[in-house]
């Protein structure tokens, strides 16, 4: 495999899994879930714009063609949509249910894809169902059904977020993983305040001590989608968004250690089998072909 690939999506998973942490710690302060949201993904497009403006060999990113540009607002629309939804249903739910619920998104990355027609090898789909039978594990900790539109809205997220993850694969084959990284990102931060009022109704005051967080949030967000995009780029949709699992454990470890959830050892089993999962990337082909949309964002050359 991609060796650069495979770390920057683990980066990416390391830092995505402390974000429902930071949410918490915002929403105890007083803040509202969407205006959250709003703010972090603002200040990360924000920041991205600046740095690419300020650092000479990033500017070149800045160009973009207008084909490519559609592709980017239908990246950032469904990330928007996906932030959203989760974010609202994390206020309802614990961190640690709310990221394993959301965190069945490979699977409907690997399906979408094979709607496509991209081959999953037999060792993916292997990975495929450890990862799912460990997700399933995790979940043992639910004795009782949680709020129901709460888990109805995480579910909505898991399938925006791995609609998106498809999209920016289809999006990458012509442009540099830092191009769709800007204009994805300054997309999802115009969609998100539109999508938040409707489904949210912010309110706009937001307390002096939920902006620490929201500010660690806005860089999470900002390195994870570089990090992310980078790894669809060279390992593809489905194996990125099964690398990206480690960010439940990541989640769990920080909601057990800081938050005083606590886990079960048939949780611990389930853990283990995501960490199985993740590990047998390392047999994986490094000749397998990234697999390939079949509509072209652009017509063939002459």
């Amino acid at each position: 495999m991609e060796w650069q690939g495979i770390l920057v999506a683990l980066f990416s998973a390391i830092l995505l899994g402390g974000a429902p942490i930071l949410a918490k710690w915002a929403y105890r302060a007083g803040a509202d879930p969407t205006a959250v949201v709003i703010l972090r993904t603002g200040l990360a497009a924000l920041v991205l714009w600046a740095l690419y403006l300020i650092h000479p060999r990033w500017r070149r990113y800045l160009y973009i063609y207008p084909v490519g540009l559609l592709g980017c607002l239908a990246v950032g629309f469904t990330n928007a949509l996906g932030s959203v939804f989760y974010y609202l249903g994390l206020y309802r739910l614990d961190a640690a249910v709310a990221h394993l619920i959301y965190s069945m998104y490979p699977i409907l990355v690997a399906a979408m894809g094979r709607l496509n027609g991209d081959p999953i090898p037999g060792l993916t789909r292997l990975r495929i169902l450890l990862a799912s039978l460990g997700l399933v594990l995790l979940l043992g900790r639910l004795q009782g059904m949680p709020d129901p539109f709460g888990v109805l809205l995480v579910l909505l997220s898991s399938g925006f977020y791995a609609l998106h993850v498809v999209l920016s694969q289809r999006v990458l084959y012509e442009m540099p993983a830092q191009t769709l990284t800007l204009y994805a990102l300054t997309a999802m931060a115009a969609f998100t305040p539109v999508a938040g009022w409707v489904f949210g109704n912010p309110h706009p005051a937001v307390p002096s001590g939920a902006m620490g967080p929201i500010f660690a949030m806005a860089a999470v967000l900002m390195l994870s989608r570089l990090g992310m995009f980078v790894g669809v780029k060279r390992l593809g949709g489905t194996q990125t968004a099964l690398l990206t699992v480690m960010e439940i454990l990541v989640t769990v470890a920080l909601a057990v250690g800081w938050l005083g959830e606590r886990l079960m050892p048939i949780q611990w089993a389930g853990a283990s089998l995501v960490i199985l999962s993740i590990l047998l990337v390392l047999r994986e082909s490094p000749h397998a072909p990234l697999p390939r949309w079949r509509m072209p964002l652009l017509p063939p050359a002459d």
